[in-house]
């Protein structure tokens, strides 16, 4: 499954994650469609590149650019996470937004629910600024 040298619980080494849930989307005052977040909430969860072959063959080249975290307590959790949810890795931290979801670095590309766990996967968002 993971490669893990130290032979550690990988539900046990946790990144800080903030998500900020997608609302709408609205139009400013020229006209643009912008999408509206709210607040960003933290988390601590298991955060990985995606490894493993059958996810590989599913999203292609997207993986060079994915994460996915692996969250046990399905229970806890169930529908909290949305695709189009931005979220926040990597030390990003949502600190000084002018509106919530601006500095966010990745969005739920997709939100899978299996027997005990849920699996989210994160696509890098690219910004063209």
């Amino acid at each position: 499954m993971y490669y893990n040298p130290n032979r550690q619980d990988i539900f046990k080494i946790k990144s800080k994650v903030y998500i900020a849930k997608y609302l709408s989307t609205e139009q400013d005052e020229h006209l643009n469609q912008k999408q509206v977040f709210a607040q960003p909430q933290k988390y601590f969860f298991n955060v990985q590149p995606v490894t493993l072959e059958s996810e590989i063959r599913e999203f292609g080249e997207l993986v060079r650019s994915m994460k996915v975290a692996v969250i046990p307590q399905k229970g806890k959790y169930q529908n909290s996470f949305n695709e189009f949810d931005r979220a926040y890795l990597d030390g990003v931290e949502p600190t000084d937004e002018v509106e919530y979801g601006d500095k966010a670095n990745y969005r739920i590309y997709a939100v899978r629910k299996q027997n005990t766990i849920i699996r989210v996967y994160f696509l890098k968002i690219v910004n063209n600024q």
